[in-house]
């Protein structure tokens, strides 16, 4: 895997990881700290065509000079349509648990320890953000929260439940 990963991020400038597997599916990026010098990027319950468009979107508007490092809402031209973002930082300790081919892409570019990454987060109906006050609950069951600590306690039952 690692290996191919590299290979397309050799080509492309970037791999996109699906975890469709997952209890609520997520998408990431690879190769954009490599490449780009720009935090990853990840989003939950999109389906990868959808994830890999609003990637690529974005990634657009990095190489651009954008910059998508800071938690604020942005609105963002996807084909013919407008869309907002909101954009948080992904805590460290969540690393491990979403990020593991990124950090091991890192770790072979002599990088360990370096990740960073920042989630793209979509609206309600309404126009409001998961856990925001007004937002609609179903949403957030739909993209959970990284920019929070977990605790050593929800690492270690993370490792038991998944092996790692």
């Amino acid at each position: 895997m690692e290996d191919e990963i590299e290979s397309i991020v050799n080509e492309h400038g970037w791999y996109c990881a699906n975890i469709f597997d997952a209890q609520i599916p997520f998408c990431y990026t690879i190769g954009l700290m490599t490449r780009l010098q720009h935090p990853e990027l990840i989003a939950f319950s999109l389906d990868p065509k959808g994830a890999h468009f609003l990637f690529e979107s974005v990634i657009t508007l990095i190489k651009r000079g954008d910059r998508f490092d800071r938690e604020r809402v942005r609105e963002l031209i996807v084909g013919d349509d407008t869309h907002r973002i909101k954009i948080r930082r992904v805590h460290v300790t969540q690393h491990p648990i979403y990020l593991g081919f990124a950090m091991g892409h890192l770790t072979n570019h002599g990088r360990m320890g370096e990740l960073e990454a920042v989630q793209l987060c979509w609206p309600d109906e309404h126009g409001d953000f998961p856990f925001d006050l007004n937002c609609n609950p179903r949403l957030n069951d739909l993209q959970p929260r990284l920019d929070i600590r977990l605790s050593a306690s929800e690492i270690r039952q993370f490792m038991r439940d998944y092996g790692g």
